[in-house]
C-alpha cells in the first residue's frame, strides 16, 4: 500500500479545520485528533487509492461536524450535506462516497455500500470511539496506540460524554438518532 493517498486524505481533512477552526474552537485539536486517527485506521484496513484520498479526507473532516456547525446531535443528514457541498455538489465526483462514508459511520452492523471504504471508515470510527478495544481487522493494537502517539486522544472521551448528556437533552426519547441498525 503507498502512503501518499493517505497522506493526502490528511492534508485534505488539516486544510478544512485550518479553515473552519473558528467553529471547533477549544474543541479543535481534541476532534483533530480523531479525524485524523480515523484517516489512519481505515489506512491499515484497506487501500486508499489516488482517486479517493481527497473524498477520506473530505468525509473524515465532515462525519461529526455537524455537531458544531449545526448544533445538533442529530448531526449525520447536515454533516453529509456540508460534506457534499465542499466537494461541489450532489452531482460531484465521489459526493455518493463521501455521503455513504458519513451516514453509514454508526451503522452497528455491517455498511451498506459496496465500496470498502465505507465500511472501513465505520470501523476506523467505532476503533477510535472504543479506544482500540475494538480493533480493525489486520491492525494490532500497537498500531492504535502508535496513532494515539502521532494524534493525541487527550480529552476525546470526555468530550463524547458531554456531547452524549447534549444529546439526551435535546431529545430525551431518542438520545442517539445517529446510530443505525
Amino acid at each position: 500500500m503507498t502512503t501518499a493517498p493517505l497522506d493526502r486524505a490528511h492534508e485534505v481533512a488539516d486544510a478544512l479545520l485550518e479553515k473552519n477552526a473558528g467553529t471547533f474552537g477549544p474543541t479543535l485539536p481534541i476532534y483533530r485528533g480523531h479525524v485524523h486517527r480515523v484517516i489512519g485506521l481505515v489506512g491499515l484496513q484497506t487501500e486508499v487509492r489516488p482517486d479517493t484520498a481527497d473524498a477520506l479526507g473530505v468525509a473524515a473532516f465532515f462525519h461529526d461536524a455537524g455537531i458544531w456547525f449545526d448544533r445538533t446531535w442529530d448531526y449525520l443528514p447536515p454533516s453529509a450535506a456540508r460534506a457534499v457541498e465542499e466537494l461541489g455538489g450532489p452531482g460531484a465526483p465521489q459526493a455518493d462516497l463521501v455521503a455513504a462514508m458519513i451516514t453509514e459511520h454508526h451503522r452497528i452492523r455491517k455498511a451498506r455500500h459496496d465500496d470498502p471504504l465505507v465500511e472501513a471508515f465505520r470501523r476506523a470510527d467505532l476503533t477510535d470511539v472504543a479506544a482500540g478495544l475494538i480493533n480493525v481487522p489486520g491492525a494490532r493494537r500497537s498500531d492504535y496506540r502508535a496513532l494515539t502517539a502521532t494524534y493525541p486522544a487527550r480529552g476525546f472521551r470526555p468530550l463524547l460524554v458531554r456531547a452524549a448528556a447534549r444529546g439526551i437533552r435535546e431529545n430525551p426519547l431518542r438520545p442517539a438518532p445517529m446510530l443505525k441498525f
